[in-house]
């Protein structure tokens, strides 16, 4: 054997899978196999001009898993705290902004909703409880049932800065679990977060001013550690063209024809790489996991000489509702996270765009973009703004979409995975987009055999 466990990618999920698997007592021997020049996947930072541009996710939000985590890498010391006001959210409207409630019921009075949507979402707590059925349930069809018609463009909005998706094709239960489970657990989603809310009091729980972070220098500090913990099992432009398994030994045959054995295979790339991989080895698990489809999302950069920014260019930043006329999802206040991301007396902020609903996107040149996305902050914020720095991010196939049936998907999917006990996928593409998903010590999906349950996406 050439290695104990061979990990095919290098992105936050490989790595952070190479770094639990070192911390095993039985000390495996791990190699991780990234087809790319640089490890990271699309946790990548760019600086540029004095200002700090991110390919993939601007920051990071805490969780257990993510506490855990950078507590068994030392960083704790080089986390950087976004500003309390990044609490603030805003939905642009017709050409207006307005500021988002922290709160659920606290839409009431925000001018979001009609009177009659305001009524209707007061009833929520009356809305008998459904069982999700067999094929699922859209994120669409979820909310208009339980908190009314009115409550879908705001929906959608959220959806589209979170997944880059389509509300009435994304399964609720899949992409947005804890909806269900509070409908199921409490029979209403306000009654829940309020129950929820009540027993933290009781305990004496205290959330943080702002539970979100990044690293210095980046979120690509975070995948500098890993990359230094993982030291030299790690192997840079390694791209894997096949895999093979004799019901024993997975054979990993790369690109310059040379050839791996492990007893354990662990994909930590996209699903669609994974399906390419083991369409010899295990076809059917291989057509499942090319069912799997994915939003792109372009990002231009806008940095803009402004010292004292105007009220609604604070906080978090800004989602759209839907417009036929335009491809913007949202903007996202980078300086205003996260001061050190722009020069003093400037402010930098990342206009996406594109996504399932506007896929052209990724198709037009840069300066259409730019054009695009200045012509949106113009709109709603200050039609004068003229921007001194403009950089674009392409982001092609990054978002996993889990659309109706995707809950079945992965059932059958930890299914076919009994044939393999080897064999373990981990990342994005299954259980949570969020780079915290990963990050979890036995984050993925494996054989029964493997533990002693199965792990299928909640």
């Amino acid at each position: 054997m050439d290695a104990d466990v061979i990990i095919i990618g290098g992105g936050p999920a490989g790595l952070a899978a190479a770094l639990w698997e070192s911390r095993c007592e039985s000390r495996p021997r791990v190699t991780i196999l990234e087809a790319n020049p640089s490890p990271g996947g699309w946790v990548r930072t760019e600086r540029r001009d004095g200002y700090v541009c991110e390919h993939g996710p601007q920051a990071i939000r805490s969780t257990p898993e993510f506490t855990e985590f950078v507590a068994s890498l030392g960083l704790e010391g080089d986390l950087v705290t976004a500003s309390p006001s990044a609490s603030t959210r805003w939905l642009g409207r017709h050409g207006k902004l307005r500021a988002v409630p922290t709160k659920p019921l606290a839409m009431i009075g925000s001018g979001l909703v009609s009177p009659w949507g305001k009524f209707r979402l007061l009833r929520e707590v009356r809305i008998a409880a459904q069982a999700q059925t067999v094929d699922g349930e859209s994120i669409a069809a979820f909310c208009e049932r339980r908190f009314g018609r009115e409550s879908v463009p705001l929906v959608q909005a959220m959806i589209g800065g979170i997944f880059a998706g389509d509300a009435s094709q994304l399964e609720v239960a899949s992409a947005l679990p804890a909806l269900t489970l509070l409908e199921e657990q409490y029979g209403s989603v306000f009654r829940g977060i309020r129950t929820k809310r009540q027993e933290r009091n009781a305990r004496g729980e205290e959330r943080p001013s702002s539970d979100i972070y990044s690293f210095r220098g980046g979120m690509e500090g975070l995948v500098n550690r890993l990359v230094v913990a993982a030291g030299e099992s790690l192997e840079v432009d390694a791209p894997v063209e096949d895999l093979s398994y004799d019901g024993d030994t997975w054979t990993v045959c790369l690109r310059d024809g040379s050839e791996r054995r492990a007893s354990r295979i662990i994909l930590a790339c996209p699903a669609r790489v994974s399906a390419k991989l083991l369409r010899c080895a295990a076809p059917g698990l291989a057509k499942e996991l090319a069912a799997i489809s994915y939003a792109s999302v372009a990002s231009v950069y806008l940095g803009l000489p402004m010292a004292n920014p105007p009220t609604k260019l604070s906080g978090f930043g800004f989602l759209l509702e839907t417009e036929s006329d335009s491809s913007v999802l949202g903007a996202i206040y980078a300086s205003q996270l996260f001061p050190y991301h722009a020069p003093v007396g400037h402010q930098l902020v990342r206009v996406m765009m594109g996504g399932s609903l506007h896929p052209s996107v990724m198709s037009c040149e840069d300066h259409d973009l730019i054009a695009m996305a200045v012509a949106t902050l113009r709109r709603y914020l200050d039609p004068n703004l003229a921007p001194t720095f403009t950089h674009v991010v392409r982001c092609r196939e990054a978002i996993p979409q889990y659309q109706l049936g995707h809950k079945q998907r992965m059932q059958r999917i930890t299914d076919m995975l009994d044939q393999f006990p080897g064999l373990r996928l981990c990342g994005n593409s299954y259980q949570g987009i969020a780079v915290t998903s990963q990050f979890g010590r036995d984050a993925g999906l494996r054989a029964v055999s493997d533990r002693q349950s199965k792990v299928v996406a909640q």
